[in-house]
């Protein structure tokens, strides 16, 4: 075994450019893997801890699920021979009914953690000569609070305000610049339905996503549906969840116990997520081309060396080296420069990945402001990407190796 090591280690060296490119293209492969991968899954990981964050896990809205049948056909007790050109819809106010009873209900459920009444509605938000479409909530602060960290996002006043001041508005950074007004200014809110409501700013938060930060107003329960002219309507019920994961089954259970159409935090994002499937398969897709690049690279010069060391090979044959003795020789030569190479690979990925979280990175895809890139780097990548340029590294060593097994002194002796 030990001369079957310094065999190898004779070679290589003795080719210390073929090698050392051989190396190089391994070490690439493997900086790439880390690089990509540490990238890649600490944007996705940091949008998917932004939205669980500031979004609720389930949202169950005031839609009902029920028989779709056209109202003709209800009422004359099956299908009907007239063709339903246009159903006018009815003019009460959709509503889920009971909300106290049931959210007290969905509290009981097993895995939920907090449960959250709410108003959404459409307004006009105006201050002076400056007016913006925004999407308006009317919520309890302190129970909301539970379900969506809102004091978390608090950059100046107090979420208590909402609950103290009857006329209470906290608003969105980016909207309060729009609008020009800052805390204890007043604006104006405004729907098609509802009434125009003068509001006093007791809050701005941030929370890093444009949408929202531009386009956001919460006010407390009950002026919401004064503005919105919702009555005492309540249209939605947001949850925390124990684990995001489970929120799916969640739904649907949802669903079948309460018949109100919900959606968990997978179908919002179902389009994001989509993309970041996509991401995945073309990186790993990109990844494995450039490991098989230098795999093919060490298949090159091993299978050079051999054609090089016939003769050689021929003369350790015929001193009592066997097949298997000179299988051995290659693929620990072959073995060397993989695991030499994702090393060094994996040194320099680490490094480059330290580099990138100083960078700051451009305002984009939804986020409000520029921040340090995200990087995603744990063990297990490392542990990866060192097996599988070894692997490749092993494969590829094998071909020229099984060759130079199978090389018979005799012929090699007689020149054939």
């Amino acid at each position: 075994m030990r001369a079957t090591l310094f065999i190898a280690g004779r070679q290589l060296w003795h080719r210390k450019l073929l090698n050392g490119i051989a190396v190089l293209g391994v070490m690439l492969g493997v900086l790439t893997l880390i690089a990509i991968t540490g990238i890649m899954r600490g944007f996705q990981t940091k949008f998917l801890d932004t939205i669980l964050q500031i979004s609720p896990h389930v949202v169950v809205f005031d839609k009902t699920l029920g028989d779709t049948t056209p109202i003709v056909d209800q009422l004359l007790g099956g299908p009907s021979a007239t063709a339903i050109v246009r159903q006018t819809s009815t003019d009460r106010q959709q509503r889920i009914a009971r909300p106290t009873e049931t959210v007290r209900a969905m509290r009981a459920l097993e895995g939920v953690a907090a449960v959250a009444p709410l108003v959404v509605g459409s307004a006009v938000a105006s201050a002076g000569s400056k007016e913006t479409p925004v999407e308006l909530r009317g919520i309890d602060p302190e129970v909301q609070d539970v379900v969506t960290p809102l004091r978390s996002m608090v950059v100046d006043g107090q979420l208590g305000g909402l609950t103290g001041a009857v006329d209470g508005a906290m608003i969105g950074h980016q909207l309060a610049d729009l609008l020009g007004v800052k805390v204890g200014d007043n604006l104006s809110c405004a729907s098609a339905l509802g009434d125009r409501v003068v509001l006093r700013v007791v809050a701005i938060f941030e929370t890093g996503v444009a949408a929202l930060d531009k386009g956001r107003i919460y006010v407390a329960t009950r002026r919401a549906q004064t503005i919105l002219g919702r009555g005492d309507a309540i249209d939605r019920i947001e949850l925390r969840l124990v684990d995001p994961d489970h929120a799916p089954a969640v739904t649907a259970q949802l669903e079948a116990l309460f018949h109100y159409d919900a959606e968990s935090w997978q179908e919002t994002n179902a389009s994001m997520l989509g993309v970041f499937d996509q991401q995945n398969m073309i990186t790993g897709l990109i990844i494995g081309a450039v490991l098989l690049v230098g795999g093919f690279g060490i298949l090159s010069i091993q299978i050079m060396i051999v054609l090089e060391k016939r003769r050689d090979i021929a003369l350790l044959k015929s001193v009592g080296y066997g097949s298997r003795d000179v299988l051995a020789i290659f693929l620990t030569e072959g073995a060397v420069i993989a695991v030499l190479g994702a090393a060094l690979g994996a040194a320099a990925g680490h490094f480059v990945l330290a580099g990138m979280r100083l960078l700051k990175s451009a305002s984009g895809m939804g986020y409000s402001k520029p921040s340090t890139f995200a990087i995603y780097e744990r063990p297990i990548v490392y542990v990866l990407a060192f097996g599988f340029a070894v692997g490749v590294g092993l494969l590829a060593s094998l071909v020229p190796a099984w060759r130079a097994s199978r090389v018979e002194p005799v012929d090699v002796l007689r020149g054939t």
